[in-house]
């Protein structure tokens, strides 16, 4: 199959689906870090489309390469002359990957990080979620737990990377709460759980960005329903097949 048009129809994948267009695409010759770098840019310019005289942001980072996300994002916001609060749930030292990466990136970059505690105070104009991504498992507890209700407390326009954290990407449940986003970016393939469940009272606008993935990773990808449009507003026109 290909990919359609983002202004069509679009099909819907689960979690495991699109980590293995994610594996296809760096397999095919796209290193890791570069596609983080991609989808930190998307969401960057779905941010500036939405709020553009925005001056100052909050950038919620987790440990893991959704948390790698923001801390790219943070450097761009830096670099394009915005005031950044990058906040991080995981100590920088102890990340690894192509997280440490992105946190180093952005500490080049310029961009200050300070760990999250209870009293911290949100400064920015929009917050951005980076805090949990697509392997979500568990109920969302402790830190993150706090961190995800003092965001929704600060009652700011919310942009999503990649999906809310808290809510399932297969299911649209969410695991005992999760972030209440104005707008989703949502990167390689939409998810199931960005349009069912309980997904359409935490999504907000849905922002579908393929980050270039060529259309042949596709091929043999089994798909779970069908999506309307380019932002979609939590909207399913196909309920997705148990499975």
């Amino acid at each position: 199959m290909t990919i359609p048009n983002t202004s069509m129809l679009r099909p819907l994948y689960k979690a495991a689906q699109v980590r293995e267009l994610d594996r296809r695409t760096i397999a095919g010759g796209i290193d890791g870090f570069a596609l983080m770098q991609r989808a930190a840019s998307s969401a960057w310019h779905s941010f500036r489309s939405r709020w553009p005289q925005v001056r100052s942001l909050t950038v919620m980072c987790g440990s893991g390469n959704n948390g790698g996300d923001g801390h790219v994002l943070a450097a761009l916001a830096m670099q394009s002359g915005l005031k950044v609060q990058r906040v991080t749930l995981k100590p920088l030292g102890e990340l690894s990957g192509d997280a440490a990466r992105a946190a180093d990136l952005a500490t080049s970059a310029g961009v200050n990080c300070e760990e999250w505690h209870a009293g911290i105070e949100l400064t920015g104009e929009v917050i951005i979620d980076a805090l949990l991504g697509t392997g979500l498992k568990g109920e969302v507890e402790g830190r993150f737990r706090r961190a995800i209700e003092m965001i929704n407390a600060a009652h700011r326009p919310v942009l999503a990377i990649d999906i809310p954290s808290g809510l399932v990407a297969d299911t649209g449940a969410v695991l005992s709460i999760a972030v209440e986003a104005a707008c989703t970016v949502t990167f390689i393939g939409d998810k199931v759980g960005l349009h069912t469940g309980d997904a359409p009272a935490y999504t907000g606008e849905i922002d579908f960005r393929p980050l270039g993935v060529k259309a042949q990773a596709y091929f043999d990808i089994p798909t779970y329903g069908v999506a309307a449009g380019r932002f979609t507003s939590g909207r399913c026109l196909c309920p997705a097949p148990a499975h």
